[in-house]
């Protein structure tokens, strides 16, 4: 019987054999995290919200295709990639649709995402979000997920030396936009080392 001490292929294991309550134990653990990372991604709430519960829902029913020797976070991190990588297409697909107005931080964020100034919180979420695909991904998880090249390239499906050439490559760009801004000066140096951006 699965609990809060299984690990995610315990839990994952349990899913495979139609455990509601191991699906269920898996979304409180990663929700909030997953939230986060959308968020950053999308910059709106309520879409933010969406990309989650159908992250989720892709989860379950792809449930069988989870290998239990691989890392859960890597897999479910892969969907919910593929997920934003979908809704940015549509978003340029429909560029004439209203979009909400989301640069306050959404309810139930880390306090990582809350702290700053709104403007300069405004700023660098615009020049990340100006980032292709590929680019806005690698920061987002070097920078604010924590996780190494190693684990980049196993969610994205490109290699190591190909990450390190993308988070190099945003760096670059990210500076470039940022260093025109003088409120926040310090973020661009902030880029060459692993630290979180204020956002």
């Amino acid at each position: 019987m699965p609990d809060l001490n299984s690990s995610d292929s315990e839990l994952m294991h349990a899913v495979k054999c139609d455990d509601t309550s191991a699906l269920v134990l898996l979304i409180e653990r990663w929700e909030a995290r997953l939230l986060n990372f959308i968020f950053r991604y999308v910059q709106i709430e309520s879409v933010a919200r969406d990309l989650v519960q159908e992250t989720f829902v892709k989860v379950y029913y792809a449930r069988d295709r989870f290998d239990e020797n691989k890392t859960f976070s890597t897999w479910m991190f892969s969907i919910a990639s593929n997920l934003c990588r979908n809704h940015q297409r549509w978003v340029k697909r429909h560029a004439e649709a209203p979009m909400e107005d989301s640069t306050e931080p959404v309810d139930n964020l880390s306090p990582s995402v809350r702290t700053g100034q709104i403007e300069q919180q405004k700023l660098i979420a615009e020049a990340i979000a100006s980032l292709p695909h590929a680019l806005r991904l690698t920061v987002l998880f070097y920078y604010y997920e924590d996780l190494s090249y190693q684990e980049i390239a196993r969610i994205t499906g490109c290699s190591v030396r190909g990450v390190e050439s993308r988070l190099y490559r945003a760096r670059k760009l990210l500076s470039t936009k940022l260093s025109k801004h003088e409120s926040i000066n310090p973020v661009p140096s902030a880029l060459r080392e692993r630290e979180r951006l204020p956002v």
